[in-house]
């Protein structure tokens, strides 16, 4: 499928057969800001797009077909959406995971919560998420043998630094998971500001931190594309918290709203050469294990 490293069935049976022990997480990245992530008998979605994204004109956006269609995939146990933007949270995505998989739960930041439920989804799938509230997986998901925590971390991903988040009612969130000894924190869509840097330290040293890199200019501004740091910001904000490994994305599904990742691999070169990082294929899994 172009430039997919592996697709189609061989990455559908690559996860269903993928089992992460103790102190191990399995990751594949699947295109903009979509990870699928194995860890502690969990399969989580975060900002996975299994559907075209299509301008006014009806052409497609996207620069590279997604992996498989929505009613393939293994089974999975959660889903996550950063917020309500199309290749974030997309219900032509969501409606055919819900059906393929009756029990999967759906966790998006509260104020989005109303477009799952009009959209025809149980409002017993749909966990609201606010930050500061720990959402403990063990209540859903009676199989755990190991605790299981979701921490939602507040994301700036509008044009003002500081128009929501009352009560922890971010419209954009981004998301610790906690398990099985590891940490992930996927950001979502964000700029880099005090809040976010406070709350990230907050929750000590956490091993992987999947950042957006594409950044933002006039021209994108112009067209009411809000943008995200940029590989600079996201290098910076490495140096700064006690991440592990880092991995950046959102760079490459849209034409007009891309950055090279080789600029990030250079800037933490220059600035913290000391913390890794990994640049993935479309469709690549890497296997993170936590080293005592």
């Amino acid at each position: 499928m172009g430039r997919w490293y592996k697709s189609g069935q061989a990455l559908l049976d690559e996860i269903k057969n993928s089992a992460p022990q103790q102190n191990e997480a399995y990751i594949w990245f699947a295109g903009q800001h979509g990870f699928i992530i194995k860890l502690g008998g969990l399969l989580f979605f975060i900002d996975v797009i299994l559907n075209d994204l299509t301008n006014e004109e009806g052409k497609s956006r996207r620069e590279y077909p997604p992996p498989f269609t929505p009613g393939e995939e293994p089974k999975v146990d959660y889903v996550l959406c950063t917020h309500n933007h199309a290749d974030h949270l997309n219900l032509q995505t969501l409606l055919p995971l819900a059906e393929a998989n009756p029990a999967v739960r759906f966790i998006v930041p509260s104020p989005c919560k109303s477009i799952l439920l009009e959209a025809g989804i149980e409002e017993s799938r749909i966990l609201s998420a606010r930050a500061g509230e720990s959402i403990d997986l063990s209540l859903y998901s009676l199989h755990l043998k190991h605790p299981a925590f979701i921490i939602p971390i507040p994301a700036i991903h509008t044009l003002r630094i500081c128009d929501d988040g009352e009560n922890g009612d971010y419209t954009s969130l981004g998301f610790i998971l906690k398990g099985e000894g590891i940490s992930l924190y996927h950001s979502g869509d964000t700029w880099v500001t005090p809040v976010l840097i406070d709350a990230l330290k907050a929750q000590g040293p956490i091993d992987i931190a999947m950042l957006p890199i594409n950044g933002t200019d006039w021209e994108r501004t112009a067209r009411n594309c809000i943008g995200n740091m940029g590989y600079l910001d996201a290098a910076k904000l490495a140096r700064t918290i006690d991440f592990d490994m880092v991995i950046p994305s959102h760079y490459d599904m849209m034409a007009d709203n891309s950055e090279n990742p080789a600029r990030f691999a250079e800037a933490v070169y220059t600035l913290c050469p000391e913390k890794r990082f990994h640049v993935f294929a479309l469709g690549e899994r890497f296997i993170y294990r936590k080293e005592h």
